[in-house]
């Protein structure tokens, strides 16, 4: 079963049209209203899968493991394919997973679910909140804790959390030797790297593009980059585009954080009669569905999201059975996936 836009608008009390629009990111929509929906959307995504794949049958139940993210506009299928890893083992091993959400003022006020609070839960896993002080408020209602990704300054977290992340770096590296190689010189980015709850993906991805460059006596174009807007400035076509119209030429490539800024960004470039990739060429990461829908498709990074659940999962099930054993600090590997948004 999925959601519709017509169960988004009776969750919101808005009108078809005006969810569709906000969802579409076309103009017509208050920021606020466009943050709403797409927040809802993203929130009975998540709140769906768990009914689907949880058994009311299960009277033997060992407990419950806290799935604990933030509202995000941010909708994409990255955490459902996460959140399937997590429920297919848990469920094999008598868990139930339940879920949390909290907004920006619920971090900023450290508001957490009732479930964390009343330690009604088992454990907890974290994914997309990465708020130092939240973090550490988490870790000290003594619960068992993975992250899934991790804060930027997750060094503050060894030994006292598992981490379970995917390595950043190595095929950033490589499509840009290769995007040099063919003679690009000019290489902007796009992701939230500076704000209190930025991941460290997203720093180590910034950080491998700035590297590379800096071994052929290139530099990133900190003009035409987008290094500290929120999510909500990328669901936000007017704003994108008014960025744009500001600039006096494009760079020759965007390096993205993740799949879902990428396709906003091309979408507002193309909007203004650009052509990808003939005039700039745009990569992203992650691998998610809509970056194979795109036109043209967008050439991405995999990240093995299932498998990220599966062994968040384990862990958390092996420290909730002996809370002494060593912590674990995990990486996947990637895969890098050429299509038609880079011209190689």
């Amino acid at each position: 079963m999925k959601y519709t836009i017509q169960d988004i608008a009776r969750e919101t009390n808005l009108s078809r049209n005006t969810v569709s629009k906000a969802l579409k990111g076309s103009d017509g929509v208050s920021p606020e209203t466009r943050k709403l929906v797409q927040e809802k959307a993203r929130e009975m995504q998540y709140r769906k899968f768990i009914i689907e794949n949880t058994s009311v049958e299960n009277s033997k139940s060992h407990g419950s493991v806290l799935f604990l993210t933030r509202a995000s506009v941010n909708y994409s299928d990255f955490w459902i394919n996460v959140m399937r890893g997590i429920e297919s083992v848990l469920g094999e091993n008598g868990y139930d997973l339940v879920l949390g959400i909290m907004n920006e003022d619920d971090l900023s006020k450290l508001h957490f679910p009732t479930s964390l609070v009343e330690k009604s839960v088992c454990g907890v896993i974290i994914v997309e909140i990465c708020d130092i002080k939240a973090c550490n408020a988490i870790i000290n209602f003594g619960l068992p804790v993975v992250f899934v990704d991790m804060p930027n300054q997750f060094d503050r977290f060894i030994g006292r959390a598992d981490i379970i992340t995917m390595e950043n770096q190595i095929n950033i590296e490589y499509i840009v030797e290769q995007l040099i190689q063919k003679g690009h010189k000019r290489f902007a980015f796009a992701g939230d790297i500076s704000s209190m709850n930025a991941g460290r993906g997203y720093r180590e991805r910034y950080e491998a593009l700035c590297r590379t460059l800096n071994r052929h006596d290139l530099i990133l174009d900190e003009e035409h980059s987008f290094l500290h807007e929120a999510e909500e400035n990328f669901a936000e076509y007017p704003y994108l585009i008014n960025r744009f119209k500001g600039m006096s030429s494009l760079p020759d490539v965007y390096i993205c954080g993740n799949d879902w800024t990428a396709l906003h960004v091309m979408r507002a470039v193309q909007s203004l009669n650009y052509e990808v990739p003939k005039d700039i060429c745009f990569v992203g990461f992650d691998n998610i569905h809509d970056s194979s829908k795109s036109f043209p498709t967008l050439t991405t990074i995999d990240t093995p999201k299932e498998y990220l659940g599966i062994q968040a999962a384990r862990c958390i099930l092996n420290r909730i059975a002996d809370p002494h054993i060593p912590y674990v600090y995990s990486e996947y590997t990637t895969k890098l996936i050429l299509r038609g948004s880079t011209d190689l």
